[in-house]
């Protein structure tokens, strides 16, 4: 594994011996369910070929050490007090971990780590909740103990919430762990019952465009649109807008203050098109495929407003070409990428004319990133970086 490998060999140099430990867990792409997970909703993410790579070993004393070789960086804490490291943002996302295992009763050491990762940071495809994840597995190799895979993915949740600071729901962290490959993951993110829904089609392949316009949702648009949809769901007596009925909904939202109205509105009609989309995937009628995705990319541009002018371009042009089977903004949103399901012996065509079609009308170069669902959160060993 080229990922591992590299960090392996960054690690001799950092630490003057190999490590002993390592874990993998892929960053996520958003099919369809956009900031349904903290209303007590649906979603249908997938988990990505793409992820985060760390490498590490236990050692004695309470200073631990991370690296991040992708752009260089190196930050130090205390395992006993871990508090936040300003300088270096990143560290955060490892750290909360490690706070939260404590806090859960579990053991935890010092330790040497080197991250790697090929998730393109600021571009929607939760690169945070990859390395949260990566660090949890890593840590249950380095200091044992017994969590299951849910429990493992709300703990990295709770670290995202309480540490760095983002109010996110469980959708990330929840496919970072359960990723199957070819397969996308459907969470009621209320009662935490998922399945894997595998597609109908088998000449699908999800091409993805970040946008070149960054977002980073430790800015006050994610957690104030979180407020907003609590206050419309506490309006109707309720904690979650998952708990308001569609007739209530109508019959009194003109009682609600308009932003609330449009994001109470986007919530609920989400709800129902992941539901739609999750029985259109499993057969073949592309274009019902296509129509539920699109309404769901204008229901984020016109109603959660959490969209670009630039993503907003990228999914019109993509719409237009050949072979799409379906084109919205993926993540937490003002910015980052779209995904794209395309026909996969017209991808490269598609992420050729899109890329063009894009510079022509924003001026902007687009990263095209092709992938397909993979394998959730896994450990590694020495086999895998030597």
């Amino acid at each position: 594994m080229e990922l591992a490998a590299e960090a392996a060999k960054r690690f001799k140099t950092e630490f003057g011996a190999g490590p002993t430990a390592g874990a993998f867990a892929p960053g996520r792409v958003e099919v369809l369910g956009n900031h349904t997970d903290y209303n007590g909703g649906y979603v249908l993410p997938a988990a990505l070929q793409q992820g985060t790579v760390i490498v590490g070993r236990a050692i004695e004393g309470d200073t631990s050490t991370l690296v991040a070789a992708d752009f260089d960086r190196k930050s130090s804490f205390s395992v006993s007090s871990p508090t936040r490291d300003e300088d270096n943002s990143w560290a955060s996302y490892v750290i909360g971990v490690v706070d939260e295992l404590k806090k859960s009763g579990v053991k935890i050491g010092a330790f040497e780590a080197v991250i790697r990762s090929d998730v393109p940071t600021g571009a929607g495809l939760s690169s945070s909740a990859s390395l949260e994840v990566a660090t949890a597995v890593l840590l249950q190799s380095l200091y044992p103990y017994d969590l299951g895979k849910m429990d493992i993915a709300l703990l990295c949740q709770r670290a995202e919430n309480k540490f760095v600071g983002v109010n996110c729901g469980i959708m990330d962290q929840f496919a970072s762990v359960y990723g199957e490959e070819d397969s996308l993951l459907f969470l009621d993110c209320q009662t935490l019952k998922n399945e894997t829904v595998k597609m109908g089609r088998e000449d699908i392949a999800i091409v993805i465009c970040d946008s070149g316009v960054k977002h980073a949702l430790t800015g006050g648009d994610y957690n104030t649109r979180r407020a907003e949809c609590m206050a419309a769901a506490a309006h109707f007596g309720v904690e979650l807008l998952r708990d308001v009925s569609w007739d209530d909904f109508v019959a009194h939202e003109a009682e609600l203050p308009e932003e609330q109205r449009k994001r109470a509105r986007h919530i609920l009609t989400e709800n129902a098109r992941v539901l739609a989309l999750r029985d259109a995937i499993r057969g073949t009628d592309a274009e019902e495929i296509k129509r539920i995705i699109a309404e769901g990319h204008a229901s984020m541009r016109d109603l959660f407003e959490n969209s670009t002018p630039e993503l907003d371009v990228l999914v019109d042009i993509a719409l237009g070409l050949p072979g799409c089977y379906g084109a919205r903004m993926t993540g937490g949103g003002w910015g980052g990428a779209t995904i794209n399901l395309v026909q996969r012996d017209l991808v490269e065509s598609f992420a050729a004319e899109l890329a063009l079609k894009y510079k022509a009308s924003t001026g902007r170069d687009a990263t095209i990133i092709l992938s397909k669902a993979g394998q959730g959160a896994r450990t590694l060993n020495a086999g895998d970086w030597e």
